[in-house]
């Protein structure tokens, strides 16, 4: 039982580093549109990072990304005032301006425009 434990903790340091490598390396923002791609770019398999993710923040892979998306837009926006929102979309990894407007718009309850101009002045 101690062995299967120690191996347990093993893996799950392990997959702990490397999704922590990825979102520092903001592997987010690449377009990998499935679970399998995704694990392959953080390179731990796909049931075990679901597993991880799901245990961590209580959603799904793909929720996860769109929650980093979201938040590195948000960064996006406020630093580049001058960019248009598509190209922050794009920088933040969602490259259909219509489907960041939305995506962005369930996660703050208003447009990436209105959020900017809100939160910049």
């Amino acid at each position: 039982m101690k062995i299967l434990f120690d191996k347990w903790c093993w893996q799950k340091r392990k997959v702990r580093g490397a999704v922590e490598d990825w979102v520092v390396r903001k592997g987010y923002t690449k377009v990998l549109p499935t679970l399998e791609e995704i694990a392959d770019d953080i390179g731990v398999p796909a049931d075990i990072l679901s597993f991880y993710i799901r245990t961590k923040t209580r959603k799904n892979v793909m929720s996860w990304r769109k929650d980093l998306r979201i938040r590195e837009a948000r960064h996006l926006l406020l630093d580049y005032p001058d960019l248009p929102v598509s190209v922050i979309g794009e920088m933040a990894g969602i490259v259909d301006k219509s489907n960041f407007k939305r995506q962005f718009c369930q996660a703050t309850g208003m447009t990436p425009r209105r959020w900017r101009e809100k939160h910049l002045h």
